[in-house]
């Protein structure tokens, strides 16, 4: 690790003692003293650092990896820093995604799918007949999986997603219409029932 020139090296050092500082804080409120002191070399060794070095490589193309694998790894490191204690869930940022630890785990997602796995934002958009803003609202609500290519500035959500998305939306308009009275025969029913009284 020594001899390693990684240009994400320094990004990977700023968060994971941003995570220990974290972790610090709760050690001493848990037990009432600080954990004992780790080295930034030592937190590299460590679980989080080994996945984060594992990222910054496939970010920059130079180790290849599944899919689930990698999105795993980046899901693990963004419930670290953005999930709060006591919250069932949590919402990543949209800038998040353009601070350099955002672009590295950003790019290491786009290298792990195929292109047609992805859909524009716009398309995305015309499928479910929404805005783009909703489309965006979706992203913040973690409904809608995301990745930025950092070599374009275009972010893409992922088709499987989008087309999820549809299908729950269509299952629920169907629900809604058979709990509805059909307009054609709802003044029939009405005139029947009223003939029925006056009888």
């Amino acid at each position: 690790m020594a001899g390693e020139a990684s240009p994400y090296q320094d990004t990977i050092d700023k968060n994971l003692r941003l995570i220990y500082s974290q972790m610090h804080r709760y050690h001493v409120k848990l037990f009432g003293r600080a954990p004992d002191a780790v080295s930034v070399e030592g937190l590299r060794e460590g679980p989080l650092g080994q996945d984060l070095r594992r990222l910054a490589k496939l970010a920059r193309g130079e180790e290849q990896a599944n899919q689930d694998e990698v999105f795993r790894a980046v899901n693990s490191v963004l419930e670290l820093l953005f999930w709060p204690a006591g919250e069932d869930q949590y919402q990543v940022p949209r800038s998040f995604w353009e601070e350099p630890l955002g672009k590295m785990l950003s790019q290491a997602k786009l290298r792990a799918v195929d292109p047609s796995e992805l859909m524009s934002i716009g398309n995305a958009a015309q499928k479910l007949g929404v805005t783009r803003p909703t489309i965006y609202r979706w992203m913040d609500d973690r409904e809608l999986n995301y990745v930025r290519d950092e070599m374009s500035g275009r972010t893409f959500v992922f088709r499987h997603d989008v087309e999820q998305k549809k299908l729950r939306d269509e299952e629920e308009q169907m629900g809604r219409d058979q709990m509805l009275p059909r307009g054609d025969d709802t003044y029939p029913r009405v005139a029947r029932a009223m003939d029925d009284e006056i009888q």
